[in-house]
């Protein structure tokens, strides 16, 4: 209790420590903080001086500070024009390309309904039988199938809008079109050209022709009136059908595309005729109806014809200009939609971004100048107002006064900076005040300390004197260890003494049994009890010499008893030394006590045994020697001698009752050793912790001792700081006049 009590106060009055010298730090740190503000001041002046010399001022700054963001926005709309640009641009391409794909694939389905219909014809019987003049013999059903032909070309002609005029062209019959008749002998003639040879060779082949001059002259046509020719012969007759493509269809879905008038869109045959939108008619003239070097003769055309890609979109130049050039084919007739866009009219909304944002952004900076010049200006003029005030309170006079009109965050600094110096002034009287009070307890930290301190070298010193206590406690512990070793090994030489008492029981039960069966025969054999009994004399006698050895182990057995109620008594008085840490090692004392004191009884309860055998055994020797001299009385002496050995008998079975209790005892003996031995080592391991804790503690306590030598130190500091701080308060004014 009182080592607890010793550790308590040693910690309560480090604690105390720690306290002093934090109060001590933070009156240093103040007085640091004190000094860093009159520096400051000083910092401020010089700085006010740089900035007058330095041409770049917080105005100058202010201003380019608002041509910061004037220039991202720039850098916005630069951006922006890229962005939006290419999304214009490409968007118009794409838009453009598709416009074009789909008047692509409107003519196309025109022109494959075209080439259905000459597949139609191409297998028609009644034609064909016409066209092979197998109704010259009957007249009236050639003028059936004249009528009948012709109305069906001009049915077909009505009711599809992309057919212009039909002609089936003979040499046999007269030849039948939508726009007249004509005379035999076309076919023959046609097929003279290096088309119709090819045609007629392959009668299953169509050809799609921008122009024919043979046909055109022959049938008293122009190429403007058609758009394409589709050319095939019939297989089955010696007759060739000639389909033209309506020119005005075809104008129509041209001049109805959605593009600009400076645009030129044409649909392009495989023999290069050109079949223009109308404004790119006017703009040739009619005497360029062909207009060849528009797509034909150029290269970016031949390249789309060799092209893989049946649509795609390319700039090209044209007369010394950037166009966007589209094409997309017309299904299997070579044919394509082509179209020249002027790259000016594409990036002429992009252009337009770009106007608008460059004046927005001249705008801005035109206004953001002015704001930041009106801005600066009365920015300026408080700061400096405010800087010179600042500097007459960093000489000491804290009775500035700060004024300002404006009503912006300015105000709010100006007020604050005076309330600041009415609180500085309220501070400075107060530390004049208190700066006295604050030596005095100066005076009475250094004082204490030095209390402290000597305090502090008592604390160790008490701390070694009881280390030196737990340490001789635990060699008094060793020492209880080699004296229960000692005991173990008596109580295992009891253990052996006992088994031999035990052995010497059995033979003394067997001699007895042998001893009945010679008393038994003693009647018939009187010689024979005589021999026997003087062999049990001897035995008898014998037995005794044993019981003689039996004392000596019982003598034994209460030395080691007694040598046990010793140690018990020992570790009792270490124990109570001990004090609250020996309760345990107590617990053990008095059990070897116990122990001890249950030892001592049975060897009392031995020897009584002991006594009692050596007087069966007397009274068993004079029977003997009676029945030697008296044969006469053999027996009586035989039923005595009975009753003897199973007097003896009797006892020695007490005997090896009482036996058995002493090896019990023993045994129990070994292991209440093993429990001592096992509680004195716990003992001994607390006493080596107590013994590692309280050199921890005195290793605090001495650098307790040393940080007391520091809080004196301090002190001392404070006190020379303190009396500073007195002489550095007077130099502050805080009353006017």
């Amino acid at each position: 209790m009182k080592i607890r009590e010793g550790i308590n106060k040693l910690f309560s009055n480090r604690k105390v420590m720690r306290e002093l010298s934090h109060s001590g730090k933070n009156e240093m740190k103040r007085k640091k903080r004190s000094d860093i503000d009159t520096s400051g001041f000083k910092a401020l002046d010089a700085h006010k001086k740089g900035v007058i010399k330095n041409s770049k001022t917080i105005r100058f700054k202010l201003a380019a500070s608002y041509l910061v963001p004037i220039a991202f926005i720039i850098l916005l709309g630069v951006v922006s024009y890229r962005v939006a640009s290419e999304g214009i641009v490409k968007n118009y391409e794409k838009s453009s390309l598709q416009t074009i794909s789909m008047t692509g694939k409107y003519l196309r389905f025109g022109l494959s309904s075209i080439e259905a219909t000459s597949l139609q014809y191409a297998n028609d019987n009644t034609i064909s039988k016409f066209f092979c003049n197998l109704y010259a013999n009957d007249k009236s059903e050639y003028n059936a199938a004249y009528k009948y032909i012709g109305s069906i070309l001009s049915a077909k002609q009505a009711s599809d809008e992309f057919i212009g005029n039909i002609y089936i062209l003979s040499d046999k019959v007269k030849s039948i079109s939508t726009k007249g008749s004509y005379d035999s002998g076309l076919y023959g003639g046609f097929t003279q050209t290096e088309l119709g040879a090819d045609l007629k060779e392959n009668r299953m082949k169509n050809v799609w022709a921008g122009a024919d001059k043979y046909l055109d002259e022959k049938l008293k046509t122009n190429s403007e009136e058609y758009s394409l020719r589709l050319i095939r012969s019939l297989p089955n007759a010696q007759a060739m059908l000639v389909i033209d493509v309506n020119a005005n269809t075809v104008n129509k879905i041209l001049d109805g595309l959605d593009f600009n008038k400076s645009d030129y869109i044409a649909v392009v045959t495989s023999d290069g005729k050109e079949i223009m939108a109308g404004e790119g008619r006017k703009k040739e003239g009619d005497n360029k109806s062909n207009a060849a070097d528009i797509f034909a003769g150029q290269d970016f055309y031949k390249k789309a014809v060799s092209s893989k890609k049946t649509e795609d979109s390319l700039y090209v130049k044209y007369k010394g200009k950037t166009y966007l050039f589209l094409y997309s084919q017309v299904g299997e007739t070579k044919a394509m939609v082509c179209a020249l866009i002027p790259k000016d009219i594409i990036t002429s909304q992009a252009d337009n971004i770009r106007t608008v944002t460059v004046l927005i952004a001249a705008i801005a900076i035109i206004f953001a100048a002015i704001i930041a010049i009106f801005i600066s200006q009365g920015i300026d003029t408080t700061i400096k107002d405010i800087i010179v005030r600042l500097k007459e309170a960093a000489k000491g006079d804290l009775t500035v006064q700060f004024q300002s009109r404006r009503r912006d965050e300015f105000h709010t600094l100006i007020e604050e900076t005076q309330n600041t110096f009415s609180n500085m002034k309220n501070l400075i009287r107060h530390v004049k005040g208190m700066s006295r009070e604050v030596f005095r307890s100066a005076e009475n930290i250094s004082a204490t300390s030095e209390a402290f301190l000597k305090s502090t070298t008592n604390i160790t010193a008490a701390m070694d004197e009881i280390d030196q206590g737990i340490s001789q406690q635990a060699k008094d512990a060793q020492e209880c260890l080699v004296q229960m070793d000692n005991l173990s090994q008596k109580i295992i030489l009891v253990s052996d003494n006992t088994r031999e008492i035990g052995q010497i029981a059995d033979q003394t039960k067997q001699s007895i049994r042998e001893g009945s069966i010679v008393t038994a025969n003693l009647n018939s054999q009187t010689q024979t009890t005589i021999e026997t009994t003087t062999d049990i004399i001897h035995e008898i006698e014998a037995l005794e010499q044993k019981s003689l050895s039996i004392s000596r182990i019982i003598n034994v057995i209460h030395e080691i008893a007694s040598q046990t109620n010793l140690l018990s008594l020992n570790a009792s008085i270490e124990a109570a030394r001990a004090g609250e840490y020996g309760k345990g090692f107590a617990v053990v004392a008095s059990e070897i006590r116990n122990l001890a004191e249950q030892s001592q009884e049975s060897v009392n309860e031995i020897n009584r045994i002991i006594e009692n055998i050596q007087k069966d055994t007397r009274k068993a020797a004079k029977t003997a020697r009676k029945a030697e001299n008296v044969v006469k009385l053999q027996g009586d002496a035989v039923k005595n001698t009975i009753n003897s050995y199973e007097n003896i008998n009797n006892s020695v079975e007490s005997l090896m009752v009482y036996l058995s209790a002493i090896t019990r005892n023993v045994e129990n003996m070994g292991e209440a050793k093993q429990s001592a031995l096992g509680a004195i080592e716990s003992i001994s391991a607390v006493l080596e912790e107590i013994a590692a804790s309280v050199n921890t503690v005195n290793l605090t306590s001495n650098e307790q001792q040393a940080s007391v030598e520091t809080l004196n130190t301090a002190a001392e500091e404070l006190n020379r700081n303190t009396q500073t701080l007195v002489i550095e308060v007077k130099k502050f004014k805080v009353e006017e006049g």
